[in-house]
C-alpha cells in the first residue's frame, strides 16, 4: 500500500504516539496548520501542507465546483492512503454561549468536513480517522497486517460520515433555533456519554447519550462521586427524583423508583425531609433515588448509609457526608448543579419505524391556583395542595396524591383512571399511614381533570382540600359538592399528564 498520512486535528489527544508509530511504520506524513507545528515540536518529520486537503482532484472538484488548489507553498502532496481530521469542536461551544455570526464563522470547519467526506467516499483505498481513541486499533492493525482490512476501512468511513452529521446537525439546531425541532426534516445529534450496564432489564443492551446543544446542566453533565456502575433505570430515576426536587425553593428530599416518586418531603430540615420521604412509601422506595436541592450534610448521609436507598443525587455533599456514603460501597452518589428544567426541550417516544416528538412539559407547578369553592385555603393547606400538586405532575397518568403540608402520605398513579388511582391512594394511605396527626391537613391532587365519582373517593380519605386542573364537564357538580363538605377545590387551568 501507498504510506501516505494526511493530518489535520484540533484534538491533540494521543497525535504525537500514533504519528510517530507512522513514521516508524515508513509513512511520509502531511499535515497543516497548528497540527503540522504540533508534530514538529514533537520531532516529527512532517510536511507542511497549506490550506488546502490532499486528496484525488476529482473528489475535491465534485465537493468544490474545482475551486481547490492541492498545496499553496508549492510541496508537492500525493494523494493519501490515510486521513486524520476531526472538526471544531462546535457542540460544545454551543452549550456554553450564544455567538454571533461572525465568532460562529470562526467555528465553520467547511474544509476538514470536506476531507472527511472525500476521503470517506475513496475508502476502498483510503482509511479515515476521526476519533483518537481510534490510533492504538489502527496501529496495531498496520503493524501485524500491513495495511487495514476492507472492513475496518468501511468501518472507519462509516464512522466519519456520522461524525460530520453530528456536526452538521448540531450547527442545523443553533442555527435555527434550540426549540425548532418540529421542522419538516431534522437531524439529532448524539454523542455517546457511557455505556451502561443493561436497560431496562438485564438482557437488553444500553447506552447514555448527550443532545449536542443541550443545556450544561442536564443529567449529562451529572458527576458521579461514587459507584460508576449505572444501569438505564438508575437514570430515570435520577431524572424523575431531581427534576422534581429541583422546583422546590424550601429544602426538599424526593424518593422516586421506576420513574415514579414514591415520596417527597419539603420545609423541614434536610434530614427530617429524607426520614419524611423515605417513610412516606418504605416497601417502594426500596433500591430507589433519593434526590436533594440542598447540600447533604453528615446527618442526613448517616441516615441514607442505614436505609436501602442505591442512588443519591444532590447539588453537593459535605466532606464529612461523603466520608459517611463511601464507607457504603454499594451507594450510589452523583453530584449535578441545578435547575435541571429549561425551557425549549424536546421529549421523545420511539415507535417502531419512527419517534414522536413534543416539547417538553417543562411548565413550572404554579404556586398560584385558582380557588373555585367558597371555602379558601389555610396557610398549612395551600402548602398542602403545592406539595401534592408537584408530585401528581411528575407521576405516571393518571395521578392521585395525598398529601398534608410537609410530605407525600400516598400516591396513587399509573392507572387507566382516575377512580382506580384514588381507590389505590387511599389503600396505601390506610395501610402505611393508619394514623396522621388530627392537625395536619390533608390534600389531594390529580393530573387530570377529576369526575365526580373520583372526588366523592377522594374524600372517603379525609381529605379537605382538592386541587386539580378543571375543565371537564363535572366541575360544577364537583364544585358544589365541595360546598356542601365545607372543603377547598383549586384548579390549575392546565393538566399534566405522563406516560
Amino acid at each position: 500500500m501507498d504510506k501516505t498520512a494526511y493530518l489535520s486535528v484540533y484534538d491533540k489527544t494521543g497525535l504525537d504516539e500514533f504519528a510517530a508509530g507512522l513514521e516508524a511504520l515508513g509513512f511520509d506524513i502531511y499535515a497543516s496548520g497548528s497540527t503540522h507545528k504540533f508534530l514538529k515540536q514533537a520531532d516529527i518529520d512532517a510536511e507542511e501542507a497549506r490550506f488546502s486537503p490532499p486528496l484525488p482532484v476529482a473528489v475535491l472538484k465534485a465537493l468544490f465546483s474545482g475551486a481547490c488548489a492541492l498545496a499553496e507553498n508549492g510541496v508537492e502532496v500525493p494523494p493519501p492512503s490515510l486521513v486524520v481530521c476531526d472538526l471544531y469542536p462546535l457542540a460544545r461551544l454551543t452549550e456554553q454561549e450564544d455567538l454571533c455570526a461572525e465568532e460562529m464563522s470562526l467555528y465553520l470547519d467547511t474544509a476538514n468536513s470536506a476531507v472527511l467526506r472525500a476521503a470517506a467516499r475513496e475508502f476502498e483505498t483510503v482509511s479515515v480517522l476521526c476519533d483518537p481513541g481510534d490510533y492504538a486499533s489502527v496501529l496495531e492493525n498496520l503493524k501485524r497486517e500491513g495495511e487495514l482490512s476492507p472492513e475496518l476501512k468501511k468501518e472507519l468511513a462509516a464512522k466519519a460520515y456520522a461524525y460530520c452529521a453530528y456536526y452538521d446537525g448540531t450547527l442545523a439546531r443553533y442555527l435555527s433555533g434550540k426549540t425548532d425541532f418540529l421542522r419538516g426534516e431534522t437531524v439529532l445529534s448524539l454523542k455517546k456519554v457511557k455505556d451502561l450496564s443493561y436497560g431496562e432489564n438485564r438482557h437488553q443492551k444500553a447506552a447514555f447519550y448527550s443532545l449536542s446543544g443541550a443545556r450544561p446542566t442536564g443529567i449529562n453533565s451529572a458527576k458521579i462521586l461514587q459507584g460508576g456502575d449505572f444501569n438505564l433505570n438508575h437514570y430515570l430515576d435520577m431524572e424523575t427524583a431531581f427534576e422534581m426536587v429541583s422546583y422546590f425553593e424550601e429544602p426538599a428530599c424526593v424518593v422516586a423508583k421506576h420513574s415514579n416518586p414514591c415520596g417527597a418531603a419539603a420545609g423541614l430540615k434536610l434530614q427530617e425531609c429524607f426520614k419524611a420521604a423515605l417513610n412516606a412509601d418504605r416497601l417502594g422506595a426500596f433500591g430507589g433515588t433519593a434526590a436533594f436541592n440542598r447540600e447533604v450534610d453528615s446527618e442526613t448521609a448517616a441516615l441514607l448509609s442505614e436505609s436501602f436507598i442505591e442512588t443519591i443525587i444532590a447539588t453537593g455533599y459535605s466532606g464529612e457526608a461523603l466520608k459517611i456514603l463511601r464507607a457504603k460501597k454499594s451507594l450510589k452518589a452523583v453530584k449535578l448543579a441545578m435547575p435541571l428544567a429549561a425551557p425549549g426541550e424536546m421529549e421523545i417516544f420511539s415507535l417502531s419505524g419512527g419517534l414522536l416528538i413534543e416539547e417538553k412539559d417543562n411548565f413550572a407547578p404554579s404556586t398560584e391556583f385558582r380557588i373555585v369553592s367558597k371555602r379558601v385555603p389555610s396557610p398549612g393547606q395551600a402548602r398542602a395542595l403545592r406539595l401534592a400538586w408537584r408530585a401528581a405532575i411528575f407521576a405516571k397518568s393518571y395521578a392521585i396524591v395525598l398529601a398534608t403540608d410537609s410530605v407525600t402520605v400516598a400516591i396513587g398513579a399509573g392507572q387507566s383512571s382516575t377512580y382506580d388511582c384514588a381507590r389505590l391512594a387511599a389503600m396505601k394511605a390506610g395501610q402505611r399511614h393508619p394514623i396522621l396527626k388530627a392537625e395536619a391537613p390533608l390534600a389531594a391532587a390529580s393530573d387530570a381533570s377529576l369526575p365526580l365519582k373520583t372526588l366523592e373517593e377522594i374524600f372517603a380519605c379525609g381529605v379537605s382540600a382538592v386541587i386539580e386542573p378543571g375543565g371537564w364537564a363535572e366541575d360544577a357538580a364537583c364544585i358544589e359538592l365541595c360546598d356542601h363538605r365545607n372543603a377547598v377545590l383549586a384548579f390549575t387551568g392546565v393538566r399534566h399528564l405522563k406516560h
